[in-house]
């Protein structure tokens, strides 16, 4: 079975033209392992931070952001950089993608069944 590739295109910040198309086919276990980590970091965020006195809080929205766009470029083997995503990608095919990961997974939990309990022999 062939599956259909997850794509996302990045664009030209300035001309608005597409200059790449990336596909991924595989959804692997490491990644399916840090989406579920990231789920579950995402809703343990901690208050907004700050490391020094000069430097502005890190929000829970930009960790959430900056999280979800490294999982993003991650899962297309790090053919482009989290900033490259940032500045060249359309939101809603990030979110196309993240979508589309989500529902793949939740497609592999369904398909795999739960057998029945083994029956005991009696004595």
């Amino acid at each position: 079975m062939l599956l259909e590739p997850i794509k996302i295109t990045l664009y030209d910040p300035k001309t608005q033209e597409p200059t790449k198309e990336y596909g991924q086919r595989v959804i692997t276990f490491a990644m399916l392992t840090a989406a579920v980590q990231l789920q579950e970091a995402l809703q343990d965020l901690p208050e907004k931070k700050r490391r020094w006195w000069w430097q502005k809080p890190i929000s829970p929205e930009k960790k959430q952001i900056d999280a979800l766009l490294e999982l993003v470029t991650n899962f297309f083997n790090d053919q482009f950089t989290v900033e490259g995503l940032r500045k060249g990608a359309d939101v809603s095919e990030v979110m196309a993608v993240l979508k589309a990961i989500v529902a793949r997974a939740g497609t592999i939990a369904t398909a795999n069944p739960t057998f029945p309990p083994a029956k005991r022999k009696r004595h």
